[in-house]
């Protein structure tokens, strides 16, 4: 199967998995880590578990392991943004995941909440093929920020904070192996080398394949 076709089917499944309805406003249950809430559709009762699009903390609990004060700092933060008991709303820009988990794309008070997680430092940048290129362009530049003014994990206090996805892969005694790119450069490395990528400008690929068929070389 060529990588067209591949392509197509890829983009298919990223469609159905589209959420179809307009916007959705929940009102916020709990808080688990600064990048995972669940909470209750306002008008359908539905519960929903909503993980924040294109942000990535640090794990207060993965696998009865905890990154330490950074992930309950970054925890606190969302709090602070989406009070318990606070309506908070869904794009309708925003996806489902295989699990049925909202990657949601969330505001509240007016704030972007997934880009000021990213402003203040308190997540990486985290995304993975398919992604909207606009989003992901608007992300890295949240992301840029924090890292240049060394903020939350990029401060002098926490700046040996792990990036989560790697610090899970770790308590799993996994390796990556996914191809990274460099979302600026278009450069491709694999996960080996993605140390050679700034950590505000990383996007991951199932593989080179789709990488390649995005211009990443």
């Amino acid at each position: 199967m060529n990588i067209l076709k591949i392509s197509a089917i890829f983009v298919s499944l990223f469609l159905s998995l589209h959420l179809q309805a307009a916007s959705l406003q929940v009102r916020v249950q709990s808080i688990h880590d600064g990048d995972t809430l669940t909470g209750v559709g306002v008008d359908d009762g539905v519960k929903y578990k909503i993980r924040l699009m294109g942000v990535d903390t640090p794990e207060v609990d993965f696998n009865k392991k905890s990154q330490g004060d950074a992930a309950f700092k970054a925890r606190d933060f969302l709090i602070e943004l989406v009070p318990l008991n606070s309506v908070i709303t869904i794009s309708e820009d925003s996806e489902k995941d295989k699990h049925g988990r909202i990657l949601g794309l969330i505001t509240a008070n007016g704030i972007d909440v997934n880009k000021e997680m990213l402003r203040q430092g308190w997540g990486f940048l985290y995304f993975i093929y398919p992604f909207d290129k606009g989003i992901v362009s608007d992300y890295v530049e949240m992301a840029k920020e924090a890292y240049e003014q060394k903020r939350g994990v990029f401060s002098e206090e926490y700046a040996g904070t792990e990036e989560p996805y790697m610090f899970r892969m770790s308590v799993t005694f996994q390796k990556g192996r996914n191809p990274v790119g460099d979302f600026e450069t278009k450069q491709l490395y694999k996960a080996e080398d993605m140390a050679s990528i700034p950590v505000w400008k990383r996007v991951f690929f199932p593989n080179t394949e789709f990488a390649q068929a995005n211009g990443y070389r």
